[in-house]
């Protein structure tokens, strides 16, 4: 996923974007990205039970530490929607230029 798709070099003033390419990038953040955001979600360390000990100031600090951990699962949950949603455009533009050259490759030449 690192590698760029469009060499800056070699496309001169007019960038293209085959809708292969667009499909192949939708497919390596649902492959790739999204399981790990999902991951991610489960893998917080929880705060042992017993850390806290019996101190009233230790005792807030538990609920500071799992206000946090929900804070970011919520944060996760809502990148994880905006990758999907990438996802799904990065699919639909590419299914339409398809749909787009096939008529335009289907219909009368004008001549």
């Amino acid at each position: 996923m690192d590698e760029p798709l469009i060499d800056p070099a070699t496309a001169g003033d007019t960038v293209r974007c085959r809708p292969e390419a667009l499909l192949d990038v939708a497919g390596k953040l649902n492959r790739e990205l999204l399981p790990r955001l999902e991951a991610a979600r489960f893998q917080m360390p929880d705060l042992p039970p017993a850390a806290p000990g019996t101190w009233d100031i230790a005792q807030g600090y538990v609920g500071t530490v799992l206000r946090a951990r929900l804070s970011i699962c919520d944060t996760l949950g809502f990148v994880m929607e905006q990758v999907q949603r990438i996802v799904d455009d990065l699919a639909a533009t590419a299914g339409t230029v398809l749909d787009a050259d096939q008529r335009a490759g289907a219909s009368p030449r004008k001549g």
